[in-house]
Protein backbone atom coordinates (compact mmCIF):
# COMPACT_ATOMS: atom_id res chain seq x y z
CA UNK A 1 0.00 0.00 0.00
CA UNK A 2 1.16 3.43 -0.80
CA UNK A 3 1.42 5.30 2.48
CA UNK A 4 3.49 7.07 3.68
CA UNK A 5 4.28 7.71 7.73
CA UNK A 6 7.68 8.87 8.80
CA UNK A 7 9.37 10.53 11.38
CA UNK A 8 11.51 13.65 10.54
CA UNK A 9 14.88 14.97 12.06
CA UNK A 10 16.78 18.33 12.14
CA UNK A 11 19.99 17.44 13.63
CA UNK A 12 20.14 19.41 16.82
CA UNK A 13 16.87 21.54 16.55
CA UNK A 14 13.98 20.06 15.20
CA UNK A 15 12.05 16.19 15.86
CA UNK A 16 8.88 15.11 13.86
CA UNK A 17 6.96 12.47 14.50
CA UNK A 18 3.98 10.83 12.52
CA UNK A 19 0.80 12.90 13.37
CA UNK A 20 -1.51 10.47 15.44
CA UNK A 21 -4.50 12.62 17.12
CA UNK A 22 -5.45 11.65 21.20
CA UNK A 23 -8.98 12.06 19.98
CA UNK A 24 -8.82 9.06 17.68
CA UNK A 25 -6.30 6.68 20.24
CA UNK A 26 -4.16 7.57 22.84
CA UNK A 27 -0.65 9.30 22.14
CA UNK A 28 1.44 6.76 21.04
CA UNK A 29 4.98 7.07 21.94
CA UNK A 30 6.45 9.72 19.95
CA UNK A 31 9.26 7.93 17.34
CA UNK A 32 12.22 10.48 17.48
CA UNK A 33 14.81 10.24 14.91
CA UNK A 34 18.80 10.86 15.74
CA UNK A 35 21.65 10.77 14.07
CA UNK A 36 23.12 7.47 15.92
CA UNK A 37 20.50 5.51 17.71
CA UNK A 38 17.21 7.20 15.20
CA UNK A 39 15.16 6.88 18.39
CA UNK A 40 15.68 9.98 20.57
CA UNK A 41 16.04 13.66 19.64
CA UNK A 42 15.07 16.25 22.74
CA UNK A 43 16.33 19.13 21.01
CA UNK A 44 12.82 21.08 19.70
CA UNK A 45 12.92 23.33 16.98
CA UNK A 46 12.58 26.55 18.40
CA UNK A 47 9.94 29.18 16.61
CA UNK A 48 9.17 32.81 17.88
CA UNK A 49 5.15 32.75 18.71
CA UNK A 50 5.46 37.11 17.83
CA UNK A 51 6.37 35.79 14.08
CA UNK A 52 3.81 33.65 14.14
CA UNK A 53 1.16 36.29 15.38
CA UNK A 54 2.79 38.84 13.13
CA UNK A 55 2.02 36.34 10.19
CA UNK A 56 -0.23 38.33 7.48
CA UNK A 57 -3.47 36.53 7.07
CA UNK A 58 -3.93 38.12 3.67
CA UNK A 59 -0.70 37.63 2.74
CA UNK A 60 -0.55 33.99 0.08
CA UNK A 61 2.00 32.24 0.77
CA UNK A 62 4.66 32.00 -2.14
CA UNK A 63 8.23 30.98 -3.37
CA UNK A 64 9.60 34.61 -2.77
CA UNK A 65 9.13 35.11 0.28
CA UNK A 66 11.25 32.09 1.59
CA UNK A 67 11.95 32.44 5.40
CA UNK A 68 16.09 32.50 6.06
CA UNK A 69 16.48 31.25 9.54
CA UNK A 70 19.43 31.05 11.56
CA UNK A 71 18.88 26.94 11.91
CA UNK A 72 19.62 26.58 8.03
CA UNK A 73 23.24 25.25 7.55
CA UNK A 74 25.13 26.23 5.01
CA UNK A 75 24.14 25.81 1.22
CA UNK A 76 25.33 22.71 -0.20
CA UNK A 77 27.11 21.97 -2.94
CA UNK A 78 24.13 20.64 -4.73
CA UNK A 79 22.20 23.55 -4.29
CA UNK A 80 23.47 24.97 -7.49
CA UNK A 81 22.04 22.01 -9.27
CA UNK A 82 18.98 21.67 -11.68
CA UNK A 83 16.25 18.70 -10.80
CA UNK A 84 15.94 16.31 -13.39
CA UNK A 85 12.73 14.83 -14.36
CA UNK A 86 14.49 12.00 -15.98
CA UNK A 87 12.60 8.50 -14.85
CA UNK A 88 9.80 10.40 -13.34
CA UNK A 89 6.70 8.37 -13.89
CA UNK A 90 4.40 11.00 -15.98
CA UNK A 91 1.81 10.76 -13.04
CA UNK A 92 4.60 12.56 -11.08
CA UNK A 93 6.27 14.76 -13.89
CA UNK A 94 4.36 17.90 -13.19
CA UNK A 95 5.32 18.13 -9.81
CA UNK A 96 8.66 17.69 -9.88
CA UNK A 97 8.90 20.77 -12.55
CA UNK A 98 6.44 22.82 -9.84
CA UNK A 99 9.30 21.55 -7.24
CA UNK A 100 12.25 22.68 -9.63
CA UNK A 101 11.04 26.58 -9.87
CA UNK A 102 12.02 26.66 -6.46
CA UNK A 103 15.48 27.82 -5.65
CA UNK A 104 16.22 25.25 -2.79
CA UNK A 105 14.93 22.28 -4.70
CA UNK A 106 17.44 19.16 -4.96
CA UNK A 107 16.04 15.63 -6.64
CA UNK A 108 19.31 13.37 -7.45
CA UNK A 109 19.20 12.45 -11.30
CA UNK A 110 19.67 8.81 -9.56
CA UNK A 111 16.01 9.20 -7.88
CA UNK A 112 13.66 7.62 -10.27
CA UNK A 113 9.51 7.15 -9.29
CA UNK A 114 7.94 4.05 -10.41
CA UNK A 115 5.88 1.67 -10.01
CA UNK A 116 6.02 -0.02 -6.61
CA UNK A 117 5.78 -4.04 -6.19
CA UNK A 118 3.81 -2.86 -3.35
CA UNK A 119 1.49 -0.88 -4.94
CA UNK A 120 1.24 2.19 -6.16
CA UNK A 121 4.78 4.28 -6.71
CA UNK A 122 7.74 4.23 -4.67
CA UNK A 123 11.25 6.06 -5.10
CA UNK A 124 14.33 3.85 -6.66
CA UNK A 125 17.58 4.48 -7.45
CA UNK A 126 18.49 4.19 -10.88
CA UNK A 127 19.23 1.14 -12.77
CA UNK A 128 22.62 2.27 -14.00
CA UNK A 129 24.18 4.24 -11.20
CA UNK A 130 24.23 3.25 -7.26
CA UNK A 131 23.98 5.83 -4.09
CA UNK A 132 27.08 6.16 -1.59
CA UNK A 133 26.16 6.11 1.79
CA UNK A 134 25.24 9.65 2.97
CA UNK A 135 23.97 10.73 -0.56
CA UNK A 136 22.03 13.64 -0.65
CA UNK A 137 19.14 12.10 -2.17
CA UNK A 138 16.86 15.14 -2.56
CA UNK A 139 16.34 18.69 -0.76
CA UNK A 140 12.55 19.37 -0.67
CA UNK A 141 11.56 23.47 1.11
CA UNK A 142 9.19 23.82 3.45
CA UNK A 143 7.80 26.57 1.22
CA UNK A 144 6.16 23.51 -0.99
CA UNK A 145 5.21 21.58 2.14
CA UNK A 146 1.67 22.14 3.20
CA UNK A 147 1.65 23.38 6.38
CA UNK A 148 -0.72 25.13 9.18
CA UNK A 149 -0.03 29.00 7.55
CA UNK A 150 -1.36 27.55 4.34
CA UNK A 151 -4.50 27.32 6.16
CA UNK A 152 -4.90 29.79 8.49
CA UNK A 153 -3.49 32.30 6.24
CA UNK A 154 -6.04 31.48 3.29
CA UNK A 155 -7.97 34.12 1.66
CA UNK A 156 -11.50 32.47 2.07
CA UNK A 157 -11.11 30.19 4.96
CA UNK A 158 -8.06 31.77 7.61
CA UNK A 159 -10.48 33.22 9.64
CA UNK A 160 -12.28 30.32 10.50
CA UNK A 161 -9.03 28.07 10.72
CA UNK A 162 -7.76 30.74 13.41
CA UNK A 163 -10.89 30.08 15.13
CA UNK A 164 -10.48 26.95 14.77
CA UNK A 165 -7.20 26.73 16.38
CA UNK A 166 -8.10 28.90 18.84
CA UNK A 167 -10.81 26.95 20.54
CA UNK A 168 -8.74 23.67 20.15
CA UNK A 169 -11.34 21.59 18.67
CA UNK A 170 -10.87 17.78 18.84
CA UNK A 171 -8.48 17.33 16.27
CA UNK A 172 -7.87 20.77 15.57
CA UNK A 173 -4.56 20.04 14.19
CA UNK A 174 -5.53 17.54 11.74
CA UNK A 175 -8.92 19.36 11.07
CA UNK A 176 -6.55 22.42 9.46
CA UNK A 177 -4.37 20.64 7.31
CA UNK A 178 -6.84 17.90 6.40
CA UNK A 179 -9.54 20.88 6.02
CA UNK A 180 -7.70 23.29 4.32
CA UNK A 181 -6.29 20.84 0.86
CA UNK A 182 -10.30 19.87 0.83
CA UNK A 183 -11.05 23.55 0.22
CA UNK A 184 -8.26 23.26 -2.24
CA UNK A 185 -9.06 20.13 -3.56
CA UNK A 186 -13.48 21.68 -4.50
CA UNK A 187 -11.70 25.03 -5.46
CA UNK A 188 -9.78 22.75 -7.92
CA UNK A 189 -13.32 20.81 -9.29
CA UNK A 190 -14.94 24.26 -9.36
CA UNK A 191 -12.57 25.57 -11.60
CA UNK A 192 -12.57 22.48 -14.19
CA UNK A 193 -16.05 22.09 -14.21
CA UNK A 194 -16.33 25.86 -15.35
CA UNK A 195 -17.29 26.05 -19.25
CA UNK A 196 -16.04 29.78 -19.00
CA UNK A 197 -12.53 29.04 -18.14
CA UNK A 198 -12.10 25.80 -20.14
CA UNK A 199 -12.73 28.58 -22.94
CA UNK A 200 -9.67 30.38 -21.75
CA UNK A 201 -7.18 28.47 -21.23
CA UNK A 202 -6.59 24.35 -20.55
CA UNK A 203 -8.47 23.53 -16.95
CA UNK A 204 -5.34 22.43 -15.53
CA UNK A 205 -3.45 25.69 -16.24
CA UNK A 206 -5.97 27.50 -14.50
CA UNK A 207 -5.84 25.34 -11.33
CA UNK A 208 -2.11 25.61 -11.53
CA UNK A 209 -2.52 29.66 -11.11
CA UNK A 210 -4.89 29.69 -8.67
CA UNK A 211 -3.76 26.99 -6.61
CA UNK A 212 -0.22 26.85 -5.63
CA UNK A 213 -0.14 23.46 -4.71
CA UNK A 214 -2.20 22.08 -7.35
CA UNK A 215 0.93 19.67 -8.70
CA UNK A 216 1.21 18.17 -5.80
CA UNK A 217 -2.21 17.56 -4.73
CA UNK A 218 -3.55 16.18 -7.64
CA UNK A 219 -1.06 13.16 -7.52
CA UNK A 220 -2.92 12.41 -3.83
CA UNK A 221 -5.59 9.35 -2.98
CA UNK A 222 -8.55 11.17 -3.02
CA UNK A 223 -10.90 8.32 -4.18
CA UNK A 224 -10.92 4.74 -3.80
CA UNK A 225 -7.86 2.70 -5.33
CA UNK A 226 -6.13 5.52 -6.55
CA UNK A 227 -2.35 5.06 -6.35
CA UNK A 228 -3.82 1.54 -4.84
CA UNK A 229 -5.10 3.47 -1.81
CA UNK A 230 -7.49 1.52 0.43
CA UNK A 231 -8.12 2.77 3.95
CA UNK A 232 -11.43 2.36 6.19
CA UNK A 233 -12.98 6.00 5.40
CA UNK A 234 -13.08 4.90 2.02
CA UNK A 235 -15.67 2.12 3.18
CA UNK A 236 -19.33 2.00 3.54
CA UNK A 237 -21.14 1.69 6.82
CA UNK A 238 -22.09 -2.03 5.39
CA UNK A 239 -18.59 -2.96 4.82
CA UNK A 240 -17.63 -1.67 8.00
CA UNK A 241 -20.27 -3.65 10.05
CA UNK A 242 -20.13 -6.82 7.67
CA UNK A 243 -16.16 -7.08 7.50
CA UNK A 244 -14.76 -5.72 10.84
CA UNK A 245 -17.57 -6.03 12.92
CA UNK A 246 -15.64 -8.44 15.90
CA UNK A 247 -12.39 -7.21 14.86
CA UNK A 248 -9.92 -5.91 16.79
CA UNK A 249 -9.93 -2.86 14.25
CA UNK A 250 -13.94 -2.04 14.50
CA UNK A 251 -13.88 0.26 17.42
CA UNK A 252 -10.94 2.57 15.82
CA UNK A 253 -12.43 2.32 12.24
CA UNK A 254 -15.88 3.70 13.92
CA UNK A 255 -14.44 6.34 16.01
CA UNK A 256 -12.10 7.84 13.13
CA UNK A 257 -15.54 7.49 10.74
CA UNK A 258 -17.43 9.53 13.57
CA UNK A 259 -14.47 11.82 13.68
CA UNK A 260 -15.05 12.51 9.89
CA UNK A 261 -18.45 13.28 9.81
CA UNK A 262 -17.52 15.63 12.89
CA UNK A 263 -15.01 17.77 10.54
CA UNK A 264 -17.20 17.40 7.57
CA UNK A 265 -19.83 19.48 9.72
CA UNK A 266 -17.58 21.94 11.39
CA UNK A 267 -15.85 22.76 7.84
CA UNK A 268 -19.25 23.06 6.13
CA UNK A 269 -20.99 25.36 9.15
CA UNK A 270 -17.22 27.77 9.37
CA UNK A 271 -14.95 27.08 7.06
CA UNK A 272 -17.41 26.62 4.04
CA UNK A 273 -20.34 27.66 3.93
CA UNK A 274 -20.44 31.07 1.76
CA UNK A 275 -17.61 31.12 -0.16
CA UNK A 276 -18.22 27.57 -2.30
CA UNK A 277 -21.62 29.33 -3.61
CA UNK A 278 -19.93 32.60 -3.94
CA UNK A 279 -17.02 31.37 -5.66
CA UNK A 280 -19.22 29.26 -8.00
CA UNK A 281 -21.98 32.03 -8.73
CA UNK A 282 -18.84 33.63 -9.92
CA UNK A 283 -18.01 31.36 -12.37
CA UNK A 284 -21.10 29.60 -13.24
CA UNK A 285 -24.19 31.98 -12.02
CA UNK A 286 -27.56 30.02 -11.45
CA UNK A 287 -25.62 26.85 -11.70
CA UNK A 288 -25.20 26.11 -7.99
CA UNK A 289 -26.51 23.43 -6.29
CA UNK A 290 -26.42 23.15 -2.31
CA UNK A 291 -27.10 19.57 -1.92
CA UNK A 292 -24.13 18.78 -5.09
CA UNK A 293 -21.69 20.80 -2.93
CA UNK A 294 -22.57 19.21 0.24
CA UNK A 295 -21.98 16.03 -1.64
CA UNK A 296 -18.20 17.34 -2.94
CA UNK A 297 -17.76 18.62 0.35
CA UNK A 298 -18.14 15.13 2.05
CA UNK A 299 -15.99 13.33 -0.84
CA UNK A 300 -13.52 16.08 -0.49
CA UNK A 301 -13.41 16.53 3.22
CA UNK A 302 -13.22 12.05 3.44
CA UNK A 303 -10.49 12.09 0.78
CA UNK A 304 -8.43 14.49 2.73
CA UNK A 305 -8.84 13.00 5.92
CA UNK A 306 -7.12 9.79 4.20
CA UNK A 307 -4.48 11.80 2.54
CA UNK A 308 -3.81 13.47 6.67
CA UNK A 309 -4.15 10.56 8.47
CA UNK A 310 -1.88 8.56 6.42
CA UNK A 311 0.86 10.80 5.10
CA UNK A 312 1.17 13.74 7.37
CA UNK A 313 3.91 14.61 9.42
CA UNK A 314 3.52 16.05 13.39
CA UNK A 315 6.36 18.85 14.25
CA UNK A 316 7.23 19.21 18.04
CA UNK A 317 7.96 23.20 18.09
CA UNK A 318 9.41 24.87 21.01
CA UNK A 319 7.51 28.56 20.67
CA UNK A 320 8.47 31.28 22.96
CA UNK A 321 5.97 33.01 24.97
CA UNK A 322 5.43 36.57 25.76
CA UNK A 323 6.32 36.15 28.78
CA UNK A 324 9.77 34.50 28.86
CA UNK A 325 8.74 30.86 29.14
CA UNK A 326 8.56 28.14 26.24
CA UNK A 327 5.64 26.01 25.03
CA UNK A 328 5.40 23.07 23.03
CA UNK A 329 3.13 22.68 19.96
CA UNK A 330 2.37 20.30 17.48
CA UNK A 331 1.81 21.26 13.64
CA UNK A 332 1.22 19.04 11.28
CA UNK A 333 2.29 19.21 7.58
CA UNK A 334 2.48 17.13 4.06
CA UNK A 335 5.87 17.01 2.63
CA UNK A 336 5.75 16.35 -1.56
CA UNK A 337 7.92 13.42 -3.08
CA UNK A 338 8.93 12.26 0.38
CA UNK A 339 5.45 10.59 0.60
CA UNK A 340 5.90 8.83 -2.54
CA UNK A 341 8.64 6.33 -0.54
CA UNK A 342 7.19 2.75 0.60
CA UNK A 343 7.44 1.86 4.23
CA UNK A 344 10.35 -0.97 5.69
CA UNK A 345 11.00 -1.75 9.31
CA UNK A 346 14.75 -1.90 7.85
CA UNK A 347 14.81 1.33 6.12
CA UNK A 348 17.96 2.70 3.32
CA UNK A 349 17.12 5.56 3.63
CA UNK A 350 17.65 8.85 6.32
CA UNK A 351 15.90 11.81 7.07
CA UNK A 352 17.03 15.65 8.28
CA UNK A 353 14.65 18.67 8.25
CA UNK A 354 16.00 22.27 8.57
CA UNK A 355 13.83 25.37 9.03
CA UNK A 356 14.16 25.94 5.07
CA UNK A 357 14.19 22.58 4.14
CA UNK A 358 14.07 18.82 4.48
CA UNK A 359 16.80 16.57 3.03
CA UNK A 360 16.87 12.67 2.27
CA UNK A 361 19.77 11.01 2.44
CA UNK A 362 21.07 7.17 1.97
CA UNK A 363 21.85 5.50 4.92
CA UNK A 364 23.57 2.97 3.52
CA UNK A 365 25.41 2.13 -0.10
CA UNK A 366 22.11 1.51 -2.39
CA UNK A 367 22.40 -0.33 -5.72
CA UNK A 368 21.11 0.31 -8.70
CA UNK A 369 17.97 -0.06 -9.42
CA UNK A 370 16.83 -0.55 -5.31
CA UNK A 371 13.95 0.71 -4.25
CA UNK A 372 14.23 3.41 -1.80
CA UNK A 373 12.43 2.36 1.66
CA UNK A 374 11.41 4.32 4.91
CA UNK A 375 10.39 3.45 8.23
CA UNK A 376 6.71 4.85 8.91
CA UNK A 377 6.58 3.76 12.53
CA UNK A 378 8.64 1.16 14.26
CA UNK A 379 6.66 -2.40 13.90
CA UNK A 380 6.11 -2.91 17.89
CA UNK A 381 3.22 -4.36 18.54
CA UNK A 382 3.33 -2.62 21.88
CA UNK A 383 3.13 0.77 20.17
CA UNK A 384 0.88 0.27 17.14
CA UNK A 385 -0.22 -3.26 16.25
CA UNK A 386 -1.19 -4.86 12.48
CA UNK A 387 -5.16 -3.72 12.61
CA UNK A 388 -4.22 0.10 14.00
CA UNK A 389 -1.69 0.30 10.87
CA UNK A 390 -4.83 -0.60 8.51
CA UNK A 391 -6.97 2.05 10.24
CA UNK A 392 -4.26 4.63 10.18
CA UNK A 393 -2.28 3.88 7.13
CA UNK A 394 -4.34 1.36 5.39
CA UNK A 395 -1.89 -1.72 5.07
CA UNK A 396 -0.48 -3.98 7.28
CA UNK A 397 3.73 -4.06 7.08
CA UNK A 398 5.23 -7.43 5.44
CA UNK A 399 1.87 -8.50 4.12
CA UNK A 400 0.63 -8.37 0.70
CA UNK A 401 -2.86 -10.18 0.33
CA UNK A 402 -5.45 -8.21 0.26
CA UNK A 403 -6.56 -7.08 3.81
CA UNK A 404 -10.38 -7.78 2.75
CA UNK A 405 -9.21 -11.63 2.38
CA UNK A 406 -7.47 -11.39 6.14
CA UNK A 407 -10.54 -10.21 7.23
CA UNK A 408 -12.96 -13.07 6.08
CA UNK A 409 -10.31 -15.79 7.07
CA UNK A 410 -10.35 -14.18 10.52
CA UNK A 411 -7.09 -13.72 10.02
CA UNK A 412 -5.17 -13.67 14.42
CA UNK A 413 -3.92 -10.25 12.65
CA UNK A 414 -7.85 -8.39 13.23
CA UNK A 415 -9.32 -10.86 15.82
CA UNK A 416 -8.65 -12.46 19.05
Amino acid sequence: MRLSAVALAQATVTSFHHFHSNAFTPLLPIRHHHPRSQRVLEAKKKRSSQKIRNASPSSPKGFAGSLSTKHSPPPLKESQSKPSTDGTSEFHSDMVSWLSRHPLTYISPKFHISPSELGGYGGFCSTTDSMQQNELIFRIPRECCVTFDDALNDKWCGEAFRAIRQKRDPDWSLLLIAGWIAKEYIMADLYSNNPSRREEQSWNDTIASRIKHWPYLKTLPWKPGLLSQDHVLFWSEDEIETLLKGSLAYDDAILIKSRVQDAIRIMSDAAMGSWILEEMEEMAPGQSEGSNLIDGLERAVTGAYVIALSRSFAEEVECDKEDGTTSIEVEVLLVPLLDILQHSNNPNTMLESYDDYIIMRARRAIQPGEELFHQYREEDDAIIPPHKFFTRYGFVPGVREPVVDLLKKRSPLFFD
